[in-house]
């Protein structure tokens, strides 16, 4: 049905944040709540593994987009021609970033 990825920050100066890399729904199982599944259960694990910081990034004018917005994910830019798509053209992509505790 689907899949979602974290990833911790290697880095000594951001233990405190991941990054979720992957979130994708197979086309026959969308609009049915999994997507938001997926990624509250990955916003768990990460709280309980002492991260309290996410990112990540996504298809500008995507469907993705309306599904982080809708989960509390904060929007704060966009980068032109950030990622390839499957055959080669250039997306702009969105930058979101989600607090997992009230204070950091």
């Amino acid at each position: 049905m689907g899949t979602v990825g974290l990833v911790p920050s290697p880095k000594a100066n951001s233990r405190h944040r991941g990054e979720i890399i992957k979130l994708i729904v197979h086309r026959e199982a969308r609009n049915r709540g999994h997507a938001r599944a997926l990624l509250a259960t990955a916003e768990r694990e990460a709280s309980a593994a002492g991260l309290d910081l996410l990112m990540l990034d996504t298809e500008t004018g995507s469907a993705a987009e309306h599904v982080y917005l809708t989960c509390g994910w904060t929007r704060f830019g966009s980068v032109p021609d950030y990622a390839g798509s499957p055959d080669g053209t250039l997306r702009e992509c969105s930058f979101f970033y989600k607090r997992l505790t009230a204070t950091a």
